[in-house]
């Protein structure tokens, strides 16, 4: 057999975040479709599995183990993709969207989120997502991949003004039962049109900063981080189609993160406490991040020759009523 000439790059790649109608069953619905602004991106191979091998007899044929001892494991896989881009406003409310079901600009994530903590396959359901890469199957250039309902898992932003020309990269994690498909996949939708790079405009940038404050006090930032996450369980599989799952359920969220500041009085004063903070962090009507109850952990010191920094790690709270708020991302 001679020997293939079909290759893959990163470069040739778009990558498309779908929205679906039925859990189960792929789309890339134009109205709330977005090619993602992504710089790097990783996922599973599409023959995803674990080998399963039961344990050596005992005497002496058990040494070794025998073909029919082995088994390939698939009733139980779970395809991971992640995928980092520029954070601009669009991409950010898409993420938050697929994430905690607010994407609408002021993505606030209240203690009483998810809406809804399972989805059952053949269902209607617009929270799960199609992740499209093109030119990525096993055949190269001119054939796609693609993952069928994707629940995300996670989001990441972060912010170092030495870093990327100041512009806030997010990280996306996302996992699915189903395994992926190559081929060609169309959008759907009357004739509308997807969101594509060239219409997002604008990106989160920590040059653009002008209120960075932990506690009400006042902090000169080099460098942020914060962290959404939650777990996805798959629950059952179908032999007959690929080992496909009867559903998913949905855990809580944590909501993590960091702060690099300059290490002074304010900073000081922004950590000495054992109850729950503000942080805000702002850039105008542009982009703002908010949590109003952030406890503060241990906090550490980094000798630099341009000044001693402060790193301040956090974690999120709501309190009160449930349905306040653990933190906002707003984007307009």
């Amino acid at each position: 057999m001679a020997l293939s000439t079909a290759f893959q790059t990163k470069q040739n790649t778009r990558m498309i975040i779908g929205t679906e109608a039925a859990l189960g069953t792929a789309a890339l619905a134009t109205a709330d479709s977005i090619e993602m602004p992504v710089t790097d991106y990783s996922f599973d191979e599409i023959n995803k599995h674990s080998l399963s091998v039961a344990p050596p007899r005992t005497g002496s044929a058990g040494f070794t183990q025998s073909d029919d001892m082995v088994k390939w494991q698939r009733h139980d896989r779970m395809f991971d993709i992640s995928i980092t881009f520029h954070g601009t406003a669009q991409a950010i409310n898409r993420v938050c969207l697929a994430l905690f079901e607010d994407g609408d600009g002021t993505n606030t994530l209240q203690g009483d989120m998810p809406d809804t903590t399972h989805f059952k396959d053949a269902v209607s359901n617009t929270v799960p997502v199609t992740l499209w890469f093109e030119n990525s199957s096993h055949a190269g250039e001119g054939t796609d991949m693609y993952f069928t309902s994707c629940l995300c898992t996670g989001l990441t932003l972060s912010g170092d003004i030495a870093s990327n020309g100041g512009v806030v990269m997010a990280t996306a994690t996302f996992q699915t039962g189903y395994a992926p498909t190559e081929g060609t996949l169309e959008f759907t939708g009357g004739g509308g049109t997807h969101t594509v790079i060239g219409d997002q405009t604008t990106m989160f940038n920590m040059h653009d900063l002008t209120v960075e404050t932990l506690n009400e006090q006042d902090l000169l930032l080099y460098g942020f981080e914060l962290a959404i996450a939650r777990p996805i369980n798959r629950i059952g599989f179908d032999n007959g189609s690929n080992f496909k799952p009867m559903g998913y359920s949905l855990g809580g969220y944590e909501v993590t993160g960091s702060l690099t500041c300059k290490r002074d009085a304010e900073s000081t004063d922004a950590i000495d406490t054992s109850t729950p903070v503000a942080l805000a962090l702002s850039a105008g009507d542009v982009y703002q991040i908010d949590a109003p109850k952030v406890y503060v952990d241990s906090s550490g010191i980094s000798f630099d020759d341009d000044g001693w920094k402060q790193t301040i790690p956090f974690r999120c709270t709501y309190s009160g009523a449930i349905t306040s708020t653990i933190v906002s991302i707003k984007t307009a």
